[in-house]
């Protein structure tokens, strides 16, 4: 069986914490292809060339800038890349759109405009409208004719999309749709020609409406935000707009299917872009660090800066691992179905979505947690609009609350997870039961002397059997009544979190070993074995929180032995893999992997 056979084979969402994979078995970013690199490169000449060069007229919300360059951007190509051959597009695969998406985090305000056009103003499009509707916007979307936003957010209904007020009245001819309402967030809001929006029919059936910009559609004044304070963002009044009964998106009464696959796709794409900015924070720290002189040397020579440097670096590493592993996987998940069927496709992907809540959660998260430290970095100079850390810090605050805030997709990861082992896709009971056998009567415990991949592998079970563990009684206790059970829910979705974070830092590290040896893969082995060691230690303490919730606190309960002996013995020597990850970093003034 070939590399792309077992990949294909393994392409089933949801399958990592029943199933064990090699590292044969999943795409990493080292996989990236030439092919697939050429529009990224096309991508990160333009951010630099001509994004950033007129970054001040971007700031000063200049827009006429804004559009001008997302239509150059069309004329390269970057607006056409998740388009449709047939509609004007390049149909290319996820990974490419990703690695493209991954360049614009050079500028987050701009690529939030960009993304927004791209992914969620025009996927709706692509995946739910009629040929018509297609023909009519996909080649105008394509070269920056017409600008998309989506416009779903409501003033009283944030998450809650379904209880939007949003209403729309049929015409006694039946020729056309009256909106009336109010959205709000909406990015690209003051310079969109084309809105997809949610709406009521008759105050009660949620569908979705692709809305020209005209009368009856009006843009609210530029919100003040904290970050991203160079891309367009507005509320939009909708006063008596008339949409033309062609222009429903999807079926009537089925809004909530186009707006939920949507956001998942945007949580997807959002994920290469964290990392993307990430890395560019702390590229910019580690050279700030070797820069800045304190006390007759730099600032990167001390233990503490080491110590954040490093941890920064193992979020990038795995921050990889995931996203691509998870694009990969939905590549391969795509050769499998129809491409010409807008719905196969959506329905392939749409399998992911577990993995999707996840990389939203812990990309977004990563990023803050970088951004953060490079401020720390700069210290004083940090909290200076002289220096980019401070803007950096400011733009990543966001991502933890669109696409879904993070405690909307935590309560995302282990319900999704449950209502497919409640269709029959995997064996829970059966896993779960092996698990807690395992855990009670296994004799090894306290004796093992492990290093490297051997380490983090062992990990990496353990980790898997207490997760399956919690999961197994949480569906036993609560039943369906689970979801009410918030804060047992946020428990499960962040032991799930990390143990899909672990798996996939090792497989891309063992695929690393396998090609290029363990010596040129040092530093991927540290930074591995650092995440694993961290993620161990976090999945037993959330494991006896768990624990004394669903027992009421009664410790003879088999559930406090297992996780007790299923909790990490042995750390390694975290303190010294930093520094040596540290010093990678300082010795070639930039992050490497």
């Amino acid at each position: 069986m070939s590399a792309r056979e077992q990949q294909i084979r393994a392409a089933r969402g949801g399958s990592f914490l029943f199933e064990e994979r090699s590292s044969a078995e999943v795409f990493t970013r080292e996989d990236i292809s030439e092919e697939q690199q050429m529009f990224a490169r096309v991508a990160e000449e333009f951010m630099r060339k001509e994004v950033l060069a007129r970054s001040e007229q971007i700031y000063a919300k200049d827009w006429s800038v804004t559009v001008d360059l997302l239509r150059k951007a069309g004329e390269l190509d970057l607006l056409r890349v998740d388009i449709p051959e047939g509609y004007g597009g390049l149909g290319l695969d996820k990974v490419s759109s990703a690695y493209v998406g991954e360049q614009i985090a050079l500028m987050p305000s701009f690529g939030g405009s960009l993304g927004a056009h791209t992914t969620i103003g025009t996927l709706p499009i692509v995946y739910f409208g009629t040929p018509e509707q297609r023909a009519k916007y996909l080649p105008r979307l394509a070269t920056g004719e017409l600008i998309a936003a989506y416009a779903l957010t409501e003033p009283g209904s944030g998450s809650d999309a379904m209880a939007a007020k949003t209403k729309a009245v049929l015409s006694e001819d039946g020729t056309h749709y009256t909106l009336r309402g109010q959205k709000m967030w909406i990015t690209n809001g003051g310079i969109a020609d084309v809105f997809i929006v949610f709406a009521k029919v008759d105050g009660e059936r949620f569908t979705a409406f692709i809305v020209e910009r005209g009368p009856g559609v009006v843009s609210g004044k530029e919100e003040k935000k904290l970050g991203l304070d160079g891309n367009s963002t507005t509320a939009l009044m909708l006063e008596d707009a008339r949409v033309p009964v062609e222009n429903v998106l999807g079926e009537i009464g089925r809004g909530h299917v186009v707006a939920f696959n949507i956001l998942n796709l945007g949580r997807l794409k959002l994920g290469g872009r964290n990392i993307g900015g990430a890395k560019l924070a702390l590229n910019n720290a580690v050279a700030y660090a070797n820069e800045r002189h304190q006390f007759g040397r730099s600032i990167a020579s001390f233990g503490l800066i080491k110590r954040k440097l490093a941890e920064m670096a193992v979020r990038c590493y795995v921050g990889d691992a995931l996203v691509w592993r998870t694009l990969g996987a939905i590549d391969c998940a795509l050769e499998t179905v129809d491409a010409s069927d807008p719905m196969q496709a959506l329905k392939a992907i749409e399998q992911y979505a577990v993995e999707c809540s996840i990389i939203k959660v812990w990309t977004s998260e990563a990023l803050s947690y970088v951004t953060d430290e490079t401020v720390q970095v700069y210290g004083g100079y940090g909290y200076s609009q002289d220096y980019p850390a401070e803007r950096a810090y400011r733009d990543a605050r966001i991502t933890r609350i669109y696409e879904g805030t993070n405690e909307i997709n935590r309560t995302i990861i282990p319900t999704r997870l449950l209502k497919s082992i409640a269709r029959g896709e995997w064996p829970l009971g059966e896993v779960a039961a092996r698990a807690m056998d395992d855990a009670l009567y296994r004799t090894d415990f306290g004796a093992l002397d492990l290093r490297g991949a051997e380490y983090v592998r062992h990990t990496l079970r353990d980790a898997k059997s207490t997760t399956l563990i919690a999961l197994d009684a949480a569906a036993r206790k609560y039943g369906e009544g689970l979801a009410e059970e918030q804060e047992v829910v946020g428990l499960l979705a962040d032991m799930m979190i990390d143990v899909y974070a672990i798996e996939s830092a090792c497989l891309r590290t063992e695929k690393l070993v396998a090609e290029r040896g363990a010596d040129a893969a040092g530093a991927a082995i540290e930074m591995t074995s650092v995440y694993a060691s961290d993620a161990a230690e976090r999945i037993a303490d959330l494991a006896r929180e768990f624990a004394a919730a669903v027992t009421d606190g009664d410790d003879k309960s088999p559930l406090w032995a297992a996780f007790e002996r299923l909790a990490p013995l042995r750390p390694i020597d975290t303190v010294s893999a930093r520094r040596r990850i540290a010093a990678s970093l300082i010795e070639a003034n930039r992050y490497l992997w």
